[in-house]
């Protein structure tokens, strides 16, 4: 379901790939993509869809009379204490509710998730004294952390896609869109979309996470932060909320530029690797290391069968979208086919109980720091084994032995 009530507002990107079916629901408020300018939603409309500056959350005392319990107060109106066995009476209830008291009598029921105080306008939600109130400009404030971090770091234009708020204002979002742009190369995430979200009835933390479409509605909200996709930021609400500077640090962390990485990446696009000699060297060097290789003389078996089969999926991921026609033919064209089989392919190793970050926010470093145990075996003798093919390219050590990959990036 949509979620989106009348009192909810929301903005969304139409036309950009991460849009998806787009405004479906026919609730939200569309600006179309522009291809050219590429600029995304203006802060002004993200902040008058998300009420900043209009409403906010606002915090009341609870005086819970269902039990028939009478405040007792002095001349001056102070509050002494209870008689259980007098009466309540309305003078005390209206000396409550002139306090600022929310009073509750008879048979009213507290529900945790009945809704939030917004203005003059319940319902309300009724949370512990250890919960903390986060208004919905933090949701932009660290959007713009990623986005500014997009822009220093890499010098690319990160633009807000959608923004709204759903069930009765009970839940905020921001979605943010990573484009498709060679500046991101060694950042398997370009063409997802960075949401944050969070909620104002218990209902879940301040969530951060990749997905490959942004949030639209309720059916998205929950599908990408509070469904399978690993939550990169979770900050529960507690009365600690305020203190978001580890939040904001993963998300610069999550799209920075790593000066030895970045170095090394370059190093790889430099060193050209010859296709026919990537895939001999990955028919004869790389899966062998890594996956049992049949015995010819026992003649045609399974297990060629297999090593067959690896051979063409990490071909066809070395010619997919996901490794640009201009890098082919180099080092970092045959590590980010090898590794976009293993990412996208087979199951990434994880410890057990963990699920897996998303890829794009380790994808940095493994990609250049490839090793045993980081769950891509393959990119790891792509990286670590003496290459035959790229033998009279990268040269040899003083043993006379072909520098491999890892050599050559950590020189």
């Amino acid at each position: 379901m949509h979620e989106i009530t009348g009192r909810d507002h929301v903005i969304l990107m139409e036309g950009h790939p991460l849009s998806g079916m787009g405004n479906w629901h026919k609730k939200g408020e569309v600006v179309r993509w522009d291809t050219e300018a590429q600029t995304g939603l203006e802060h002004e409309d993200i902040r008058r869809v998300l009420g900043v500056g209009e409403w906010e959350i606002q915090t009341v005392r609870l005086a819970d009379l269902r039990r028939q319990v009478l405040p007792q107060r002095d001349s001056a109106g102070v509050l002494l204490g209870c008689n259980e066995d007098h009466p309540i009476s309305r003078s005390d209830i209206a000396h409550l509710q002139d306090d600022g008291y929310i009073v509750l009598r008879g048979d009213a029921e507290i529900d945790g998730h009945v809704g939030i105080a917004c203005g003059d306008q319940p319902p309300h939600y009724f949370p512990t004294q250890q919960y903390g109130v986060l208004q919905n400009h933090t949701l932009l404030d660290l959007a713009d952390i990623f986005i500014t971090a997009g822009k220093i770091e890499r010098d690319v234009t990160l633009p807000l896609l959608s923004a709204g708020t759903l069930r009765d204002r009970r839940l905020a979002f921001v979605s943010v869109g990573l484009p498709d742009d060679n500046a991101l190369d060694g950042m398997v995430a370009k063409g997802s979309a960075l949401n944050l979200g969070t909620s104002h009835d218990g209902s879940c933390a301040l969530v951060g996470c990749l997905a490959p479409y942004i949030v639209v509605c309720g059916n998205t909200f929950r599908a990408s932060l509070l469904g399978t996709a690993p939550q990169e930021v979770k900050v529960k609400h507690t009365s600690a909320i305020e203190d978001l500077s580890e939040a904001r640090e993963i998300l610069r962390a999550m799209i920075s530029a790593n000066d030895a990485t970045d170095v090394a990446i370059q190093r790889l696009l430099n060193t050209p690797y010859p296709i026919n000699a990537f895939h001999t060297d990955l028919k004869e060097t790389i899966l062998p290391a890594v996956y049992a290789k049949g015995d010819d003389k026992q003649g045609w078996t399974g297990t060629h069968t297999r090593m067959e089969n690896r051979l063409d999926e990490v071909w066809t991921s070395f010619y997919g979208d996901g490794v640009p026609q201009s890098v082919r033919g180099t080092a970092w064209g045959a590590l980010m086919g090898v590794q976009g089989w293993e990412q996208h392919s087979r199951g990434q190793r994880t410890i057990e109980g963990h699920q897996p970050r998303h890829r794009a926010a380790v994808a940095i470093q493994r990609t250049v720091e490839s090793r045993q145990g980081t769950g891509y075996p393959l990119s790891d003798a792509l990286m670590r084994r003496s290459l035959p093919g790229l033998a009279n390219i990268v040269g040899t050590d003083d043993a006379g032995n072909t520098r491999t990959l890892a050599d050559l990036v950590s020189a």
